[in-house]
């Protein structure tokens, strides 16, 4: 039973046959990178955050993997780091579980890295956006993302939104992007 967005997060990746080059755009605790790397064929995996936190925590997890680059910096800054395509992008924005909820994603900087993605996306490939409305910072980071990705192009990208709509206190949802086929 999918109950959680992190159910629905992991059904997309698990589907996908064709994740060879991937990038955790929110490191966080290192989960989601952490699952990519045991779950699909993916030769390289990219980590982004700007937590040293969440950089300790994350190869803690991980451990030694010649397939896994973490990048202690803004996801908004990818295009210094990275130059191929890119069949997985994900994001977990919000804050860092157990870190200081003062340090959030913003939404001026996840909608530059979001836009950046959509440049190094693969034909195939997929961007996969859980946004947490239930903060403060995420209610107007929730808002301005979905602002931008309602005016992209619809010729160009198919943009779909997976929401619980019976559970309370705005829960997470999941923005999965791809290209137009």
């Amino acid at each position: 039973m999918i109950d959680h967005a992190t159910h629905i997060v992991k059904e997309l990746i698990l589907r996908d046959e064709n994740i060879n080059i991937a990038v955790d755009m929110t490191a966080g605790n290192g989960n989601d990178s952490k699952f990519i790397l045991e779950n699909t064929k993916a030769n390289k995996v990219f980590a982004f955050d700007i937590q040293e936190l969440a950089r300790k925590n994350t190869l803690d997890l991980i451990g030694d993997n010649s397939k896994f680059n973490f990048i202690l910096d803004s996801h908004a800054n990818i295009d210094k780091y990275i130059n191929k395509k890119v069949d997985l992008f994900i994001f977990n924005l919000g804050y860092l579980p157990k870190g200081d909820k003062n340090i959030t994603t913003n939404w001026q900087s996840s909608i530059i890295a979001i836009k950046k993605s959509l440049e190094l996306l693969s034909p195939r490939g997929k961007i996969i956006i859980t946004i947490y409305p239930g903060h403060p910072a995420g209610q107007i980071e929730s808002e301005k993302i979905n602002e931008f990705l309602r005016n992209l192009n619809y010729k160009k990208y198919t943009v779909l939104s997976l929401a619980f709509t019976n559970k309370i206190n705005n829960p997470p949802y999941v923005m999965l992007i791809g290209h137009k086929i």
